[in-house]
């Protein structure tokens, strides 16, 4: 419980930190529709939790830059929209793609989900 929430607060840290990295900020990545995210900055913070396990469990446990990417447009009607991100996740002197899958669930919340990237 205590690696979650200092992973957690790691998130939260990252977030208010460190937005996007300057480093391929005008390339886009192999079907990416345009960069940076969607979700609003709750969901980016609830998201970035997730974010921050997944780079450690692959052996980073100091990420300091993410740049996210949007691969598909929302579809669906508002409050059950669903779409799909890139989050490229720098640190530990590599790069780690993960792509996230959001869907809301109603006019306030969204879920969220994630896997490996590319």
């Amino acid at each position: 419980m205590n690696m979650i929430k200092t992973l957690w607060a790691m998130g939260f840290l990252l977030v208010q930190t460190i937005w996007l990295s300057p480093a391929g900020a005008n390339e886009l990545p192999a079907g990416a529709l345009r960069a940076g995210t969607l979700a609003n900055q709750k969901l980016v913070r609830d998201t970035m939790a997730g974010v921050v396990v997944q780079v450690s469990l692959r052996g980073c446990d100091k990420p300091t830059a993410f740049r996210p990417y949007v691969l598909k447009m929302p579809e669906g009607p508002a409050g059950s929209r669903h779409w799909v991100e890139e989050w490229v996740v720098s640190g530990c002197n590599r790069e780690y793609p993960l792509t996230i899958d959001f869907s809301e669930d109603g006019l306030d919340a969204a879920n969220w989900a994630i896997r490996p990237g590319r």
